[in-house]
């Protein structure tokens, strides 16, 4: 009995550490790394602020479910879970963060809940049992960490999709209401992230075909009562995708995207060939081009590249620099987690795993990017249930052939390859990928907005980093005077992108002319790499001027003004 209760209280002090590990990763300087507020942030911040303020958002919409924001329609979940943070700690990088970041300690937990009802019998190290294992193995996890440290509405929606799976195996542990609760979590996916709508149907398809069975044994009563209830939650958002309402996602998506005519032609011109022949229809055809697209894109996901070494290496915001998803180190328990999974007899599980592992990627290949972290952030779930499998299996391997002395090697390896994440993310990271992260707007607006009032226009560059929402967040501005001119300053977007704001008071968000050289009480803010005309250069030595510089010591802005 003693023995028990002794393994019962290291299990739950194990959980209590890594869940305090978990949080000092995700919660450490969250104001400093990542090094600036995306504009998306900003905007996520300030309709919080005006919802708690006047309970409209910055357009004057009276509680939006789907907030209008740059017109990319974000869902409204996020927002309004952080209308309390805002009330308590102010219209800060903080306030905006810290949801996503406290997300990201529920999923810790609730992957530790998952592996305790996914697999029988139980895998262990000595007193770590498996989900231990998984907890740990997420709580420290580069992808997971760093999505948990950034106002990512991915990163909420996973934590919803972790929950609605936690309560579906709970229902098929015999407690039967606990379908409703899986269902409500999974369609508040939807109202947390775009890329939900395809993300969770996923999931749930791999949940049904994995637990089939079982499913169909629950009573044709309470299945219709599921699918009210999921269609009642869901409605809303399938209305706004009706209503042209989807945000980014078509102009994402892969299959918005023709083929030039050019390439077309070229193409039957060197087959010798005409359109409608079965040479091109079989060889050379749209549909068959998007296919061949899609699977390459889907592999990548796969690969060392992306998994071990450089994780989404077409966008430096996502990730470390010179590191994977996944740690190096990470790679003999993934390939001993195959080989459980290849031997386990709890068929459900596996497949369950297994599924999800190929079908989480698939939100990801189906957008125009080579490389996406944010839409396939699902797949570090299943990696880490695999991982952990791997680590308990590759221990019971070492021992039954008397290898065990090799695996204080191998934890030495792992410390010292994690402790490069660290440096990387810490050292490296707020350096490198300040650019990405938009650094500059921040220092730009404070050193404005000393003297604003003192001038008469402020000609601030335009740029579909959003410009507008910068000055809105960091001057705090009442969002009821900006609900007066919001649909004034708003330019739309014809081709049905975001559009952009260009105007707010004194401010002009536009690139300067040279009629805007040399005028009393003007100040010119413009990125160098990018200046409005060639002979501002020239001129700028007549002016007062000052650079804004990032961290790495380059130049995000610089500003110009005249006495």
């Amino acid at each position: 009995m003693k023995q028990k209760i002794r393994s019962l209280i290291t299990h739950h002090s194990s959980l209590i550490t890594i869940l305090i590990l978990a949080s000092v990763l995700r919660m450490w300087q969250l104001d400093i790394n990542p090094p600036h507020l995306t504009s998306d942030e900003a905007a996520l911040a300030y309709n919080a602020y005006s919802i708690l303020e006047t309970g409209r958002d910055e357009h004057g919409e009276l509680l939006p479910l789907i907030f209008k924001s740059f017109g990319d329609w974000k869902p409204g979940l996020y927002i309004y879970l952080t209308v309390p943070f805002v009330a308590v700690l102010g219209l800060t990088e903080w306030a905006v963060r810290l949801p996503s970041a406290l997300a990201g300690v529920v999923a810790v937990w609730l992957i530790y809940k998952i592996s305790q009802r996914l697999f029988t019998p139980k895998l262990e190290i000595g007193n770590w049992k498996l989900e231990i294992l998984a907890a740990m193995l997420l709580a420290v996890s580069p992808w997971h960490v760093h999505f948990s440290r950034g106002a990512w509405e991915a990163n909420l929606s996973l934590t919803l999709t972790l929950a609605g799976i936690c309560f579906f195996l709970r229902f098929l542990k015999g407690k039967r209401k606990s379908v409703y609760l899986s269902c409500l979590f999974f369609a508040l996916t939807l109202w947390a992230y775009q890329g939900a709508k395809l993300g969770t149907t996923l999931v749930v398809v791999a949940l049904l075909l994995a637990y089939r069975k079982q499913f169909n044994l629950m009573p044709r009563r309470q299945i219709i009562k599921v699918l009210v209830l999921g269609f009642v939650l869901v409605l809303p958002i399938i209305l706004s995708v009706v209503q042209g309402q989807a945000g980014r996602l078509a102009v994402f998506s892969v299959f918005s995207y023709r083929r030039p005519l050019e390439y077309v032609v070229n193409i039957l011109n060197q087959e010798g060939v005409g359109i409608n022949s079965w040479q091109y229809i079989f060889y050379h055809s749209g549909p068959l081009s998007i296919l061949r697209g899609v699977l390459n894109r889907w592999t990548n996901y796969y690969s060392a590249r992306f998994l071990f070494f450089e994780g989404d290496w077409a966008n430096p915001r996502h990730g470390a620099p010179d590191v994977g998803v996944l740690l190096l180190a990470d790679l003999p328990m993934l390939i001993f987690g195959f080989l459980y999974l290849a031997r386990s007899q709890n068929r459900n599980a596996k497949w369950f795993v297994l599924l999800w592992l190929l079908l989480a990627p698939l939100p990801a290949a189906l957008s125009r990017d080579t490389i996406q972290g944010v839409r396939s952030l699902n797949e570090v779930v299943p990696l880490t249930i695999l991982t952990a499998c791997g680590s308990a299996y590759m221990w019971g391997f070492a021992k039954i052939r008397k290898l065990a002395i090799l695996l204080p090697c191998y934890l030495v390896v792992y410390a010292f390859n994690y402790i490069y994440f660290l440096d990387q993310y810490w050292a490296h990271y707020p350096l490198r990928s300040a650019k990405d992260w938009q650094y500059g707007y921040k220092q730009a607006i404070l050193a404005i907005s000393k003297e604003q009032n003192a001038y008469q226009q402020i000609v601030f560059q335009q740029s579909y980093n959003q410009p507008y929402i910068f000055f809105l967040f960091y001057q705090k501005y009442d969002p009821k005077n900006y609900q007066k001119i919001a649909s004034s300053v708003y330019q739309p977007n014809s081709l049905g992108d975001v559009g952009l704001v260009g105007k707010l008071d004194n401010t002009q968000f536009r690139d300067a002319s040279a009629s805007d050289l040399h005028q009393k009480d003007t100040i010119i803010v413009y990125d160098p790499e990018h200046p409005p005309f060639a002979e501002l250069s020239q001129k700028q030595q007549d002016g007062i001027y000052q650079e804004i510089t990032r961290p790495d010591g380059s130049v995000a802005f610089e500003l110009l003004s005249w006495e």
